[in-house]
């Protein structure tokens, strides 16, 4: 199946701003690999904030407009259009220092971006094109991709949910109670029939296969549910990195991260455990920023 090779973020600009260790471990029936992803820094020793969202702005059409509704090969006139299009879907909060930005639209794009840099999944409807008002909160879960696995020859279905917290531990809290909200309230046959409605992409032969995996609403024998979180928090010690050069401040950062990130993993561990929803599969991308803030408004200064 040639879904894989529909994803447009490619691992070059996703190295070019971000790092990552990995980690996994099963619980039960559930099966969780987590990723430890953290800003590059740059040669002054500073996390890459403005540069990812920079970057981010750079992937809004691909985030936003269906390649059924877009030419193949964009022109410079094309280009204009579709991002001027694209831009004006998001809601574009005004900002400044007394009031942030607090929507969720930059983790939904950062998630995006990772889903399919690292996983190699490519979204299969964009939510953002089929919202009616651009005020409006995208539904159900942010973001639904899929990818073929070759070594189990089974397609993975990816539902997103992304959160940018202060505190990476309400983070995962509101990250899984989305999770198991999804599932409580069947959600998953809404989301099944986005995916056979609104497919983004104009190949017929793929739409049909990938319709084909859905079974009144739920998957059949070839395919697999899987939620992929990102955890996007504040982490307190960027302010107290030591170094006189940027890899003595990339070193310093390294050893307070994995220390830190020994904590949220077990504590991931125990509230996974806990989670009324059962036989699911994990990817969670933990990204720790000096302020979730900074990279929403660094974000929507891009947009603007």
């Amino acid at each position: 199946m040639i879904i894989n090779s529909f994803a447009s973020v490619d691992k070059e600009s996703y190295e070019s701003c971000i790092g990552c260790l990995e980690h996994e471990f099963n619980k039960g029936e559930i099966n969780t690999r987590v990723r430890l992803h953290y800003l590059k820094f740059n040669g002054n020793g500073e996390p890459m904030v403005k540069a990812l969202a920079n970057l981010l702005y750079e992937f809004i059409i691909d985030y936003c407009i269906s390649s059924a509704n877009r030419p193949e090969v964009l022109s410079a006139r094309d280009s204009a259009r579709l991002t001027k299009e694209a831009r004006n879907l998001f809601r574009h909060p005004t900002i400044d220092e007394d009031n942030p930005d607090r929507t969720g639209e930059a983790g939904e794009l950062l998630l995006f971006f990772l889903i399919e840099a690292v996983l190699g999944a490519p979204q299969i409807v964009s939510k953002m094109e089929l919202k009616t008002n651009h005020r409006d909160e995208v539904k159900g879960s942010d973001g639904i991709h899929a990818r073929y696995n070759e070594d189990e020859a089974l397609v993975d279905f990816f539902f997103g949910e992304a959160k940018l917290y202060v505190d990476p531990i309400a983070a995962i809290s509101a990250a899984l109670k989305s999770i198991d909200d999804f599932h409580s309230v069947d959600m998953l046959a809404h989301e099944f029939n986005m995916v056979t409605k609104y497919f983004k992409y104009s190949n017929e032969q793929v739409k049909k296969a990938i319709s084909s995996l859905i079974i009144s609403g739920e998957v059949g024998p070839e395919a697999r549910i899987n939620h992929a979180c990102l955890i996007g928090y504040n982490f307190k010690d960027f302010k107290n990195l030591n170094g006189n050069s940027p890899t003595e401040v990339m070193n310093d950062f390294m050893d307070k991260f994995l220390k830190d990130s020994e904590k949220l993993v077990e504590k991931l561990n125990l509230k996974v455990s806990q989670m009324k929803s059962r036989k699911l599969a994990f990817d969670v991308f933990f990204l720790p920023f000096p302020s979730v803030d900074e990279f929403r408004n660094a974000f929507n200064q891009a947009l603007d």
